[in-house]
Order: C-alpha cells, then structure tokens, then sequence
C-alpha cells in the first residue's frame, strides 16, 4: 500500500528543452501532494542551458549527462529501483513519476494517479488524460490537389505541429512537411490567442477556410474567425496491426468520444508504483526514442502488471517541440522501433507480416513517386527513410531475439 504521504519522485529527461523545461518542474513541484516531492532531471548534454537555470531551486536535483541518451536516460532517475545507484542524494521515493520537459501537469494531477495505484495490488501504472497544451482550428479543405507547404503564425512555422484529419495526409518536404488536402479534409493548426496565421500553398485549386486557392502562393487567415477546439493526444495505448502503438483518442477533440480502454501508458506522463519497476527493471537503451515505453508496458503486461486510466488527472503537452514529426530521425525511429518491438514481443505471423509490409513499401512509395510526379522528391525522401528504417531493423533482430529468449519464463 502506499502511504497516504508517501515521497513523489518526478523524473524528467531534457535535451536543449529550453523554456518549457521550468515551466514542467515548475508544475510538478506546485503539486497538490500530500508528502514531499522530488524532481530529479537528467539532462542529456543540452547546449542551451536550459537545465542550468534550475540549479539551486529547492527541491530540484540535476544529473548532467555527457552524451544525449535519449528516452532511456530516465533510468538514471529510478536507477536505485533496479539495481543501480541513484547520481543524487534523494531519498526513497513512494511514487515515481515520468514527465516529458514539455508538459504540465495540474496541481491534482499526481494525486490523483497516485491514488489509483491502491485499487489493486496489480496495478502498476496509473496513466493520465494528455491533451495537446494549445488549442487548435480547422481549416476547411475544398478543391483538387491542394497541398500545404507551410503554416507561419508570426516567427513560428507550425505545419510540423499541425494535425490532417478526413484524408489529410503528411509528407516530408526538403524543409518541413508538404499537407496534402484532398476535398473535404481538414487541417488543424495550433494557435495561442488571436491574431493572423499565413498558409503557404504548394499547389492546387480552390479553397482553404473560405479563401481562394489558384495554385502556388499564400493566403492571410484570422484566426478570431473560428471557434477553436481543444484536442487529445494520448489516453493510454494500445497495440495494432503489425505492431503499431496506437494512442487512445489521438487527435479527438476533448468532446468525442474516446473508444474502449488501452492496455498500455504513454510515457510523455505516467505514474507508476516503485514494485512495478523493480520488478521489471528500466528503459531498453537500444530504442533511444519511440516504443520505449511500449515495450516496458509489454513486459510489464507479461509480468502480470496492469494499467489503470485516468480521465480525471490531466496533462498538457506541447507535443513534437524538439522531436519534429516528419523528419528522418522521427520516421527512421519510429519504424524501426515498431519492427523490434514485434520481433519482442508478437507473434511469427504478425512479425513475417511486419517485415513483409515494411519491405514492400519503399516500393510502393517509389512507384507512387512516379504517378505523382508533382510530390516526387517527398515520395522519394518517404521511401529512402522506410528502406533505412527497415535496414536498421534487420541489423536490431538478433538482439531482440535474444532479449525476448531470456525474458521468457523457463519452462
């Protein structure tokens, strides 16, 4: 059980994450927490100081690392829960918290995770409702072939942050993601307070949010036009076809509906009780970003460990701030990652097929680069990275099968 004023431990992996990073130890130390709380940062050799300026702040313990090792690092801050030394002097913790440097949590947040963690000895995570930290509006997409090649609100270039829904469909451009908008798809874009954002056409004929589209140029937008929306990105994950992690409610607006329950946690924010960790131990550091934190969820899962969601304990995440959606190391990553992951833990038929799939569509991409010869150099560019991902994967299998042998229980 856990005592009613149990230590919270908030760890925390930052890479150059500038301001946003004091604005998340700033949330999670204003916790409505009914013992004392720790926040322990691990900062993966950042050039922007970003951890610096926490030094000396009460309550607050940074561990610098010399080298950037991704999402494992945070192994560093419950190393003393798996058998190694914790870096500093920080007392044993009832509740360890994840926490992305670019996410806030409200004051009840930890609590209320914290107390479902009682409900059931098996119970080894307690994940909350993450939404998007802006709210967002809906272009309408009206016309033939109309593609997106940027969206600017004053000096930021949001079109890597924007959300395609209803056929909208994302392709890596030589300087950021190319939207392609069919008839009747929509694109969302982020946006803080009022004011005007700037649309960059590619190319195509028609409308977006009512303006006129007659190929290749811009459009002015104001925003005070729209309603805006608020969005979710993760109420807990589940796995698909072929491997693939799904996130519960992705791209919902806060009022729809969320579908059934998900099996797994997000690690942008999560709660877990300390046994669960010691008995399954930390992060694989051969993921370094993606699927991490599907794959600790799975052995978790195979150990008997549960996941409880909670709606109620809230996250606000300014999700793809420095690992952009759409660019070579998010795609490679994530493909890979997915691939080595079903290797772990799925099934032969569902890893022949993974592999099938993932060698076909370099060419499909290559051939779809052909038909369309206007998104050639995207189609292209999507395709070297899928061959790359799928490369980096083979080489990955024999260690994966090797971790998945000894993580089966004797027999």
């Amino acid at each position: 059980m856990i005592r009613a004023d149990a230590r919270l431990r908030v760890i925390l992996v930052n890479y150059n994450g500038g301001e946003l990073l004091e604005r998340a130890v700033r949330s999670a130390l204003g916790s409505q927490w009914p013992g004392e709380i720790d926040v322990v940062v691990i900062d993966n050799a950042s050039t922007d100081g970003s951890a610096d300026v926490l030094e000396g702040v009460r309550g607050v313990h940074v561990i610098y690392r010399d080298t950037n090792e991704g999402f494992g690092a945070n192994n560093h801050g419950f190393a003393d829960l798996v058998g190694g030394e914790l870096e500093v002097d920080v007392r044993s913790a009832g509740v360890i918290a994840l926490l992305n440097p670019d996410a806030v949590v409200r004051p009840d947040t930890f609590r209320l995770l914290a107390a479902r963690l009682d409900a059931d000895a098996r119970i080894g995570a307690a994940a909350p409702l993450i939404v998007f930290d802006r709210s967002f509006i809906e272009l309408d997409i009206v016309g033939t072939g109309i593609a997106i090649d940027s969206v600017i609100s004053g000096v930021d270039e949001l079109s890597s942050q924007c959300h395609g829904t209803n056929g909208a469909e994302r392709l890596p451009g030589a300087n950021g993601p190319l939207w392609l908008c069919p008839m009747g798809s929509r694109l969302r874009v982020p946006v803080d307070g009022l004011g005007r954002i700037v649309v960059g056409i590619a190319s195509g004929f028609g409308t977006v949010a009512g303006q006129k589209v007659d190929g290749p140029g811009e459009i002015s937008i104001s925003i005070a036009q729209f309603q805006t929306v608020q969005v979710v990105q993760n109420a807990g994950v589940s796995i698909g076809p072929r491997g693939t992690g799904v996130s519960r409610g992705y791209t919902k607006r806060i009022d729809e509906k969320l579908g059934p329950q998900a099996p797994l946690w997000c690690g942008a924010a999560v709660v877990f009780h300390p046994n669960y960790l010691s008995t399954i131990g930390g992060f694989d550091p051969e993921y370094f970003l993606y699927y991490e934190d599907v794959d600790l969820g799975l052995r978790g899962q195979a150990a008997g460990w549960t996941t409880v969601h909670v709606p109620e304990a809230v996250v606000e995440h300014r999700h793809s701030d420095r690992s952009v959606q759409g660019t070579e190391l998010v795609e490679v990553l994530q493909h890979r990652n997915r691939l080595l992951t079903l290797v772990r833990h799925g099934s032969t038929g569902d890893v022949a097929s993974g592999f099938a799939l993932a060698a076909l569509t370099p060419l499909s991409l290559a051939a779809s680069a052909i038909r369309h010869r206007d998104q050639r150099s995207e189609r292209l560019r999507l395709a070297k990275w899928r061959a790359k991902s799928l490369k980096e994967a083979v080489q990955g299998v024999g260690h994966a099968i090797d971790v998945r042998k000894n993580e089966q229980p004797p027999t």
